[in-house]
């Protein structure tokens, strides 16, 4: 499944054009490519199937999570962007393919837990192929990445945080700054702990997270274990070597709440995401921070 990439981590002869993300394109072309990408690999999803038909009704949170990921990494950068690219927990491939497609001069791999099913799905694997991606299996947990020493230039570690346990959370940091070249970019996204959401939860003397359980379909993951805040995550990344060069909280998860686009939880939660962004005191209070760190030369 892993195919060969050049051992100085740079793609030989790459002269491709990156048709989607030139200057002064909007992020909302960049979701013109994303959401169906998204739609496609919704059939991936370990789900029933009267919940995969929920799921495939909602696709608005993660065009727009993906569209910011990539709008990070365009603006670190740019349209020419080369070199060798890496996710993290690649899930269905919603971020990966589309990363992919955006920023075609990066080679990307991915590694993904051994125990997911959709590993052994011929159509899976076959759309690593078709976007010409690499996938490498390992538990992050416990296993070093299976990647030499500063390999890659661009990393991508989203919505992968909050589901490790907090005993292994600076092993699985220390291991992403040994994979990434001095000067690479890891992006990162996960859902703030000081959220107004998560504010008003514990006002209610309810707890932000369910006691996690671990996840049927894959023996050693979990659901949600541990949310982090902009500072608690910068001051981590800080003692492997990288410093923050751009951080974003934004609110999209309005699609998952409420049982349909009438109801009233799921039109508060809209009409908050639409205050948030026209009212700055509300920005630190978005339901998921995306920060972009650079590694020291």
């Amino acid at each position: 499944m892993t195919q060969g990439v050049a051992q100085d981590g740079y793609i030989r002869g790459a002269t491709r054009k990156v048709s989607v993300a030139a200057p002064g394109d909007s992020r909302a072309h960049a979701e013109k490519i994303i959401e169906p990408i998204i739609r496609k690999c919704q059939r991936f999803a370990e789900h029933s199937q009267a919940d995969l038909i929920a799921v495939a009704a909602i696709v608005a949170p993660d065009v727009r999570r993906v569209s910011l990921i990539f709008s990070l990494a365009h603006s670190l950068l740019g349209d020419s962007a080369q070199g060798n690219g890496l996710e993290i927990g690649s899930g269905y491939g919603y971020l990966l393919f589309s990363m992919a497609a955006l920023m075609p001069g990066i080679r990307w791999s991915a590694v993904e837990h051994p125990d997911r099913s959709y590993l052994g799905c011929e159509s899976y694997l076959g759309s690593f192929r078709e976007c010409n991606c690499s996938l490498q299996t390992a538990d992050i947990l416990h296993d070093p990445l299976p990647f030499p020493d500063a390999h890659f230039q661009l990393l991508t570690f989203s919505e992968v945080l909050e589901h490790l346990p907090t005993e292994r959370v600076n092993f699985v940091l220390s291991e992403i700054a040994r994979v990434v070249a001095p000067g690479g970019i890891v992006i990162a996204s996960s859902p703030n702990q000081a959220s107004l959401e998560n504010r008003i939860r514990l006002l209610k003397g309810r707890s932000i997270l369910d006691m996690p359980d671990e996840m049927a379909y894959a023996k050693g993951t979990f659901g949600h274990i541990r949310l982090y805040t902009v500072a608690e995550v910068s001051a981590a990344m800080s003692k492997h070597g990288f410093t923050v060069e751009r951080s974003v909280i934004e609110s999209n998860n309005s699609g998952y709440r409420g049982t349909s686009n009438g109801s009233w939880r799921r039109r508060a939660h809209v009409l908050y995401e639409q205050l948030e962004k026209t009212l700055p005191l509300l920005g630190p209070l978005g339901d998921t921070w995306y920060m972009a760190f650079r590694k020291a030369v």
